[in-house]
């Protein structure tokens, strides 16, 4: 059982490790989690900000760039993210700035950031061989974030 009512993943599936997201999406549909809501919105920008309006606790699965190896995968809490770690996202608008955004306008309640560290972002339809090899345990411990919300 979760509180969790979404699973939001962002990515762009043309910029090889930045679709990682939008691909451990795909492997929870296999999972056993009910009434939790599977969500792909690719690269979002602002209509995240109105997304997440929709829901009151969610974890959002990202490539983050966290000065990591190519792979690595932590959750973050946004509340304890420090402005110096702030160009995390591997997006045009950082994730962790449209989340402050959405807190300041009412969004979700708890939110947890799901994200893997990226070799590349270069334009490319697959992913690193790094990033590509901790997908099964990356899904494994997504799920676990996911009822521990």
């Amino acid at each position: 059982m979760t509180d969790c009512d979404a699973v939001i993943a962002l990515g762009n599936p043309f910029r090889m490790d930045d679709s990682v997201g939008p691909m451990l999406l795909d492997r929870l549909r296999d999972r056993e989690l009910p009434d939790v809501e599977l969500v792909d919105l690719g690269d979002p920008g602002f209509r995240l900000i109105h997304v997440l309006g929709d829901y009151s606790s969610v974890v959002i699965v990202d490539a983050v760039d966290f000065g990591a190896e190519p792979g690595t995968f932590e959750v973050f809490d946004p509340a304890d993210t420090e402005p110096a770690r702030a160009e995390r996202g591997s997006h045009r608008t950082d994730v962790f700035e449209l989340l402050e955004v959405a807190d300041a306008v009412e969004g979700p309640t708890t939110v947890r950031v799901f994200g893997v560290q990226p070799g590349s972002i270069d334009f490319g339809d697959e992913l690193t061989d790094e990033v590509a090899a901790v997908l099964p345990p990356a899904t494994d411990a997504l799920v676990e974030a996911i009822r521990s919300l």
